[in-house]
């Protein structure tokens, strides 16, 4: 059974950003993993790139990676938990998302989260750090 991964909005946003065209990691295409979002966590990786600051360093390129890998390989869910344990309530919906997908992981860069280490079943961790989880040998 794949694990359940969820990337924090912060991953995406710097993706998008970003003006190297390296594509998605290798393990975005695994059949060991399934991504989960919620229409909250679509929302703020939208209002986020309407800053108009962002707009004008979007990578179009990136962007239509990401939509595509949204639209065609993703699961997204109706999240209807509420979690209010973060420090940083914004970030609460993320924690609901992991709780109600049944997430392995979450993936971000937050202090606010990372904090955490883990909080039900979900491991809350750096991208590097889940790079070196699934890459150790078996």
């Amino acid at each position: 059974m794949p694990k359940k991964i969820i990337i924090d909005t912060n991953w995406w946003i710097s993706f998008i950003l970003s003006k190297y065209l390296e594509g998605l990691p290798d393990f975005f295409f695994s059949e060991r993993f399934d991504f989960y979002f919620s229409s909250e966590l679509l929302q703020e990786v939208n209002n986020t790139l309407e800053y108009s600051r962002s707009l004008k360093r979007i990578n179009e390129i990136n962007l239509q990676t990401y939509i595509d890998f949204v639209e065609e390989s993703s699961v997204i869910i109706d999240s209807t938990s509420v979690v209010t344990i973060c420090r940083d309530k914004k970030d609460n919906f993320l924690l609901a998302l992991a709780k109600d997908a049944g997430a392995d992981f979450l993936i971000t860069r937050d202090p606010d989260l990372l904090i955490l280490k883990k909080f039900d079943n979900t491991s809350i961790v750096t991208l590097q750090q889940f790079l070196e989880i699934i890459n150790k040998p078996s």
